[in-house]
């Protein structure tokens, strides 16, 4: 791309319209009503009295003389007092009205108004609150020093281009960021040549310039130009390809102030603009070019940039206007009509030695309407030194050196004197001579009150043309810092706040709303009411209580650059900020939360209490270990989910999370981890069990229970439900497995095992001397850690120090003892927390389970959904005796008073083939076979209690087991082997033959 700069390179999109400005005008201190520097309000030349109503200091700036009438003439009883201005209720509020684009620039002397794109509505807009979550949030125009006009601070958050058909919900062309605030560049006088005797006339004949760019790498940049035919804006995406673009430059000018017609009214003002690119080494907020300044009164700045064949001036407020009308234009042009350019005759830049380098024409300056005051004209000489540009009437010479920086009003905090603090700003100035950077041989700077701030400059990392310069601010004051090389200088505002320093030692307990009031609202309600009258009285202690949160919020220091902002003056210092805070604090404390007593666990008094509680245990671990299970079978296995890979349903990613790896070893994903808690569960089901039998109990086979029945049985407030797996049942396993070293709202199931521990451990005798092991051992399902540390371990339970280890195993295994204890990250909990933190960190939501009903079951029962396909139902009873054969033939087991190893019993060998062999292929069968309820499926049913009783006799309890086993099988083989499975109708024949031989002898009871 040729040498390019801003605006004066091509292409262009010029713009048209109106702002809104609702500035308040209170703050201008005319008559010395308020200290700046302290934030002091004075009425009759003392501090208001603060016990009296804000609306009497209001009245009294009303009153106070010089007064004016509607038509701006003097006038003792008029409607406007300069005190407080024509907008005493001001919000700071900014907006673009009716902006929308007049003209495509891409080649010089052409300006296209028939391309597409003329029309399209330009909008400024603030920043998205995050706070409130609002929308049309408004920009902010901030004086800050009120008493200048050339210190205005524009607050915006976001630009957009949208068609010129768009409605509010179609997609904008472009919606950008605003990094950073704009202010006031070219401030002129006299943009309109006739005078007025309105008091507000010097009003009306100012003019504003403005610039702001919109970074393209920015994530709200997309500039999509297939949205539109527009050969603009397809050159405008095409330029913004190149590297050395940094994106787009909008510059506006604001001019010809309505005239207020009521008291605190906002006023519109004419905007004219050009949108161009933003090039590498540019500012953001200053117009890019060579500088030149008029010699004469009502004549604005030129920016020049000299091409290889043309000249562009960057000129929207260099001429007045020569008339303004009386009145607006109309409802939908609330500006007054204004007359053409002020003629002054053909214009001709030359250098110092008088060569013409290019001629501008009269006719062509005058044009405004069309450019905006943005044009080019034929390159006639070459240039050497300085430019001049002058005609009959006008004179403009070169600035040589240029030195700003992007931000040039600041607001710098008070020092901090007993603490020895202070706090710098540091910004990066440009210098360029004649519109190229340069470093200059010396760079001088001066603050025009240094007992207010001061300035120091030091070398820039950006190197040649750049500088660092340091403000900090010295006492409470506004005053400006020159950048001067030679006799050229420029200006950067600076508002040193309050020194509120000692606020920062008030105890939090003291800022009630009293001290609030008095020490910083009642400034603000008393200088800007438009809070009371629009939003709420600050003087108004219900409002302020309710909204202190949303107060300190707006107040934040770390908000302070986002135009919601407040107070929106920006005057605000630290230190009172920081008294929001220390408000809502104080109003949370007088609200502090009540917890309830926890109940902890509850004391167990006898061994008969103690039985008890072990059988409750029982019934809640086997109440777990369904909803695990229930949970997991809702999950394809790996070559199901493979299924909905190949179909698109689910992507690679989100298959290994659920169904772990191709090569199935270790990683089975969330469903292998759900399956190896069950597992744990189980055991957990036996070694309390074992517990139990070493105390002389039998066998307890346990219920599992749901719903209220749980929520009755167990005093825990989780909800015990047969769920498919998702995000809430993830929270749920959660809050099942939260460890009692862990503050936990209400009882608890660490609470239950705490109360059996400390009866183990406290009740006497409990374990009489026997001889064998009660209740068998098992070393299946024991994690690594149990394995590492007491490999000889099989839930052995035989007096007193081996109830409490299994009760410790039990609960080390599900809590996991300590956060650093080794058993943490193998625990239930924290393996359940990481699955749920794998599974909320996807980006795109993810359902994993099959959409099964909820606690399904074959007959009407609380909480319940009863399945009404038959295929389902059959499969579900089949399912249901099944599982009443696995409880039975452990329970048989148990009622032999085994002493041995369970994993040599033929019976507990058959109760976990059945559950491996037969249920989990039911379960999963189920899981995809209809419910007859519309979108889903039936899943396997609520576990029935054991209800068939099996002769303790071991050779009758062993046929009559294999009776149920050959019973079960001929109703799978009607269903069929398609349904069922050859393996597991064959499975039930197995056992039928195997118990079969067990009760007649041929096999002996142990493997």
């Amino acid at each position: 791309m040729p040498d390019v700069m801003s605006i004066l390179h091509l292409p262009r999109l010029h713009f048209r319209g109106f702002a809104r400005a609702n500035v308040p005008t209170g703050n201008r201190n005319t008559h010395g009503q308020l200290d700046l520097a302290t934030n002091t309000v004075f009425m009759d030349g003392a501090p208001f009295d603060l016990h009296r109503a804000p609306s009497e200091f209001h009245e009294h700036l009303k009153q106070l003389a010089p007064r004016f009438d509607a038509e701006g003439r003097p006038a003792p009883e008029g409607i406007f007092s300069e005190a407080a201005g024509y907008n005493l209720g001001g919000n700071n509020h900014f907006s673009w009205e009716e902006v929308r684009l007049t003209g495509v620039q891409l080649r010089e002397g052409v300006i296209d108004t028939e391309d597409p794109l003329v029309g399209a509505r330009l909008a400024l807009w603030g920043h998205y609150n995050e706070y409130l979550r609002t929308t049309f949030n408004r920009a902010r125009w901030v004086d800050n020093n009120p008493s200048r006009p050339d210190t205005t601070l524009i607050y915006a958050g976001q630009l957009t281009l949208s068609d010129k058909h768009a409605t509010p919900h179609t997609p904008p062309l472009l919606t950008a960021s605003i990094p950073r605030a704009h202010s006031v560049r070219w401030l002129g006088a006299g943009h309109v040549v006739e005078r007025s005797p309105h008091f507000l006339d010097e009003e009306f004949s100012r003019s504003r310039l403005f610039q702001f760019s919109l970074p393209k790498k920015d994530a709200l940049f997309p500039l999509d130009s297939r949205a539109t035919a527009s050969p603009g804006l397809g050159a405008v995406q095409r330029a913004l390809e190149d590297e050395e673009i940094l994106g787009l430059t909008v510059q506006y000018a604001l001019f010809n102030m309505s005239t207020p017609r009521a008291a605190d009214s906002a006023v519109f003002h004419d905007l004219i603009g050009t949108i161009g690119l933003w090039c590498k080494h540019e500012l953001e907020t200053y117009p890019a070019g060579r500088l030149l300044l008029p010699r004469q009164p009502g004549l604005g700045p030129v920016a020049v940039k000299v091409q290889p064949d043309r000249v562009s001036l960057n000129m929207p407020t260099a001429i007045p206007f020569t008339t303004r009308s009386a009145r607006p234009v109309s409802a939908e042009h609330p500006t007054h009509g204004l007359g053409g350019k002020l003629p002054l005759g053909d214009l001709e830049l030359r250098d110092p030695s008088g060569t013409l380098l290019a001629r501008l024409p009269e006719a062509l300056y005058l044009d405004h309407g069309r450019h905006h005051g943005v044009l080019d004209v034929p390159l006639l000489g070459s240039a050497t030194g300085s430019l001049s540009l002058t005609g009959e009437h006008a004179q403009w010479d070169e600035v040589d050196w240029v030195v700003q920086s992007d931000d040039n009003h600041l607001f710098l905090e008070s020092p901090h004197k007993r603490k020895n603090r202070v706090f710098p700003q540091t910004l990066t100035v440009q210098s360029r001579l004649r519109g190229e950077l340069a470093s200059p041989p010396a760079l001088a700077v001066h603050v025009e009150d240094s007992d207010i701030a001061t300035a120091q400059l030091a070398p820039s990392p950006h190197g040649t043309g750049h500088a660092q310069l340091t403000l900090i601010g010295q006492r409470p004051g506004a005053t400006r810092v020159a950048l001067s090389v030679g006799d050229d200088s420029q200006f950067i505002g600076v508002r040193v706040l309050p020194d509120d320093w000692h606020l920062e030692e008030v105890p939090t307990e003291q800022v009630d709303y009293a001290f609030l009031y008095r020490h910083v609202m009642s400034y603000y309600e008393l200088i800007y009411p438009f809070m009371s009258n629009k939003v709420f009285s600050m003087a108004d202690r219900c409002k302020c209580e309710t909204y202190s949160r949303l107060m300190w919020q707006m107040c934040d220091p770390l908000n302070r650059d986002k135009s919601y902002y407040m107070p929106s003056t920006r005057e605000l210092s630290l230190p009172k900020s920081n008294l929001f805070l220390k408000y809502l604090t104080n109003i949370e404390a007088t609200s502090r939360t009540s917890l309830p007593e926890p109940e902890g666990p509850r004391p167990i008094h006898s061994k008969a209490q103690l039985v008890q509680e072990l059988k409750r245990a029982i019934d809640l671990e086997l109440s777990l270990l369904h909803q695990y299970l229930y949970a997991a079978y809702s999950i394809p296995n790996y070559e199901q989910g493979l299924e909905q890979v190949r179909a698109g349903r689910w992507q690679l990613a989100e298959l290994e999370l659920a169904c772990g790896s191709e090569d199935r070893r270790r990683n089975s994903g969330m469903r292998g981890t759900l399956l190896e808690i069950a597992h744990e569960e189980m055991i957990h089901y036996l070694v309390i069990n074992n517990v139990l039998m070493a105390l002389g109990e039998p066998f307890h086979a346990g219920t599992s229970m749901l719903g209220a029945q749980a929520r009755r049985h167990f005093g825990l407030d989780a909800e015990f439900a047969l769920e498919p797996f998702s995000e809430h049942v993830l929270a749920k396993f959660i809050r099942f497995e939260w460890p009692g070293h862990l503050p936990s709202p209400g009882r608890s199931i660490s609470d239950l095992y705490t109360s059996i521990r400390q009866a183990l451990r406290e009740l006497p005798d409990l374990f009489a001397p026997r001889a064998g092991k009660p209740g068998g051992e098992h070393h299946l399902f024991l994690n690594e850690l149990t394995n590492k540390h007491f490999p000889a371990y099989q839930l052995e339970v035989f007096d007193r120090d081996s109830a409490l280890f299994s009760i410790d195993y039990v609960t080390a295994q599900g809590e996991g003892v300590a956060v650093d204890s080794p058993h943490f990250e193998s625990s239930h909990f924290q393996r359940l927390r990481g699955m749920a933190s794998r599974f909320s960190a996807r980006k795109q939501p993810f359902e994993p389970a099959v959409p099964a009903l909820r606690n399904p079951t074959l007959e009407p029962r609380e909480s319940c959904v009863e399945v009404t396909n038959e295929r389902a139902r059959a499969l579900m009873t089949l399912y249901q005796g099944c599982h009443a054969l696995m409880m039975s033939l452990m329970t048989h087991h148990f009622a032999q008073s085994p002493s041995g190893s369970l994993r040599r019993s033929r019976l507990m060998n058959a109760s976990i083939d059945i559950m491996t062999g037969l249920l989990r292929p039911l379960s999963t069968t189920l899981m995809r076979t209809p419910s007859g309820i519309p979108g889903r499926n039936a899943g396997p049913p609520v576990p029935e209690s054991a209800h068939e009783p099996i002769s303790s006799d071991y050779a009758q309890g062993c046929l009559e087991l294999a009776r149920r086993c050959l019973t079960l099988a001929q109703r799978a083989r009607e269903l069929g082997a398609d349904l069922v499975g050859v393996a597991p109708i064959e499975m039930l024949e197995f056992f039928d033959r195997q118990l079969t031989d067990l009760a007649h002898g041929k096999l002996s009871r142990e493997a």
